[in-house]
Formats: C-alpha cells, sequence, structure tokens
C-alpha cells in the first residue's frame, strides 16, 4: 500500500522542528482554526536527536556494508513509555477509522504492474492533520526527517548517499495475528521510470508486548550471497545484535518486531517480507496486533537508485528465482 508513485509524498513542513517539542507544539496550535489545545507529545526531541547522532557511523557503516541496519536491542531509539505511547496513539487513529484496507503492487517478468491486497493488513498515511489524534507519531516522523539524513550524509560512508528532506512517505500499518504476513518484495521496485526518488526506509515497531518465538511477525530480509555473508556479530561494528545474528540463515536475516526496535534499508535494493504474524492466536487477539510505523526516506542523487554497480544491485534477481 502507498507504495508509488513518490509524486504523492506525504509533507509535513508545517510540523518540522528546530530543537524542542514545544516548536511542534507551537506549529501545531497555529494549524487548528479552533481555540482547541493539542495534546502535548512525550517524546524527548533532544535526547532523541543525539541518540540519532550517536548511531549515525553505524547506521551508516552497516547500510554500506549489509545494505541495512537493526538497532542492537529494543528501546534502543525511544525509551519503552514513548513506544507505549505511540502504539496507543496508532490504535486511536484505527478507532476513528483512518486505517484501510492495505494493498501493494507487483511486476510480472513482462514488466506489467498489478494491484494485490494483503490480506490481514490495514494501513493508513499519518499527517500532519493527525496531530491531535496521534502528537507523538507526527513528532517522530518531524524529527527523523529533520535530522536523520543530514546525519547520514554527513558520514564517511555517506558521501553518496545524498539523502534528502525535501519530502517522504510514510505509513502506518498494522498486521492482524492469525498468521497474516507480508509478500517478498522490494519497496521502491521501478525507481525513476515511475517518479519514485525513494531510498532509505526506516521502521520503527511498536510492540511492548512482543513475545520472541510466539507472536512471530519477523522481518525477513534477504541479503543473498554477498550482502549478509560481510555481517559481523559485533554491535560496535554495525548495529546487529548477537541475538539478531542468531537467526541468520544462509542468505536471510530474521529481525524481531520488538517494541522500540528500528531497521534501515535500502529502498531500492532490498527484499524483505514479513513472516507470519502471531500464527497460532486468534484474528481478533488485539494484543497480538504488529504495529509498524515506516519513512521512506528519498534520495537527490538520482544515480544511486537502481544503481547497476552497487553490491546489492543483483538481490532482487537472485530473491524472486529462489
Amino acid at each position: 500500500m502507498f507504495a508509488v508513485p513518490y509524486s504523492t509524498a506525504t509533507k509535513l513542513n508545517r510540523y518540522l522542528l528546530s530543537s524542542s517539542s514545544s516548536c511542534c507544539r507551537t506549529a501545531a496550535i497555529a494549524f487548528f482554526s479552533s481555540t482547541e489545545i493539542p495534546p502535548e507529545p512525550t517524546i524527548d526531541v533532544s535526547a532523541f536527536q543525539t541518540t540519532l547522532t550517536n548511531l549515525a557511523p553505524s547506521i551508516s557503516k552497516s547500510l554500506t556494508t549489509n545494505g541495512y541496519y537493526a538497532t542492537p536491542e529494543p528501546y534502543s531509539i525511544l525509551p519503552e513509555h514513548s513506544i507505549q505511547t505511540m502504539r496507543e496513539q496508532s490504535i486511536h487513529l484505527r478507532n476513528i477509522g483512518r486505517f484501510e484496507q492495505s494493498w501493494s503492487e507487483k511486476i510480472d517478468a513482462s514488466g506489467k504492474v498489478s494491484r494485490f491486497d494483503k490480506e490481514g493488513v490495514f494501513a493508513c498515511e499519518p499527517d500532519g492533520q493527525d496531530y491531535h489524534d496521534a502528537p507523538d507519531l507526527i513528532l517522530y516522523l518531524s524529527v527523523m526527517l529533520q535530522t536523520l539524513p543530514d546525519l547520514l550524509n554527513s558520514q564517511q560512508e555517506g558521501a553518496e548517499f545524498g539523502l534528502s528532506a525535501s519530502s517522504f512517505n510514510a505509513k502506518l500499518a498494522v498486521t492482524s495475528p492469525g498468521g497474516s504476513v507480508y509478500p517478498l518484495h522490494i519497496d521502491n521496485p521501478q525507481g525513476l521510470s515511475a517518479g519514485d526518488t525513494r531510498r532509505l526506509t526506516c521502521i520503527l515497531y511498536m510492540n511492548p508486548d512482543y513475545q520472541d518465538g510466539v507472536d512471530g511477525g519477523e522481518l525477513r530480509i534477504f541479503c543473498g550471497s554477498g550482502g549478509s555473508s560481510s555481517t559481523t556479530t559485533s554491535n560496535s561494528d554495525n548495529g546487529n545484535s548477537d541475538d539478531e545474528a542468531k537467526k541468520k540463515k544462509d542468505d536471510v536475516v530474521d529481525i524481531t518486531p520488538d517494541g522500540g526496535r528500528m531497521v534501515l534499508f535500502w529502498s531500492d535494493e532490498i527484499p524483505h517480507e514479513v513472516l507470519p504474524t502471531a500464527p497460532t492466536a486468534d484474528k481478533l487477539d488485539e494484543m497480538r496486533d504488529r504495529y509498524a510505523l515506516t519513512v521512506w526516506i528519498p534520495t537527490d542523487y538520482y544515480h544511486t537508485i537502481h544503481n547497476p554497480d552497487s553490491k546489492f544491485a543483483n538481490l532482487g534477481d537472485e530473491a524472486f528465482t529462489k
């Protein structure tokens, strides 16, 4: 769902921050024509930006070496209370009717694009008008957009990233228990031919009560023979935890959607799928719902999109012909 075209990207320019949540609050109040005062978000913007700054070298190195990055531990990005609040706000948006059936697109061998529904998956595109109902979600998106592109571009490995803060896509999705999945896909399969400049996928999981081995819904990333093989188990080297490394199987790596875990990967190159979510649970068990908030960041360096010289260029061919 909400995959292409990128020209329809959500923009939160009215809600961009400078250094504190009060800036977002002031902008949001100005947006509302009534005298109703929006709620105060709970995210500590300064602490969040500092965390992103500290992680930027590991993120950049892992993206360059492996094509993906996963935080070494849950709640490495935001504290548990913030993740719990963001989940509650996500549930509220669903309860007031913001979610709809999620869909995606696939391309066959002839190049024909077809749309299909993702059974058991529902989603929405959060934007500034959701601030009153989900202030922490909107604040998180704003900080990510304003902070992360420049941080990664400034790293030694990031000289060719060219990530942009001018616009972006966002998707808030819930995957239902009872075995719901995301099929194997690449987020940006068509690239410039469809006007899609998305380069970096950033996912934050909001499942604070996640039970490994029970709740499923792992993100399976296809690394291929040339990607995953270079992964190490050192947190300091690439940010990928020993727990995650244990889940690596041949040419794929499975990452659990624990509350507060963040995963980033190249939108135009990395094949991935979501394994069955809580396969033994009842479909109506809301405690087992899998919530994920995705931000797609574009690049201004168009030559990097589907670059044939990239070490990850052939992963799609490998993954879809297995």
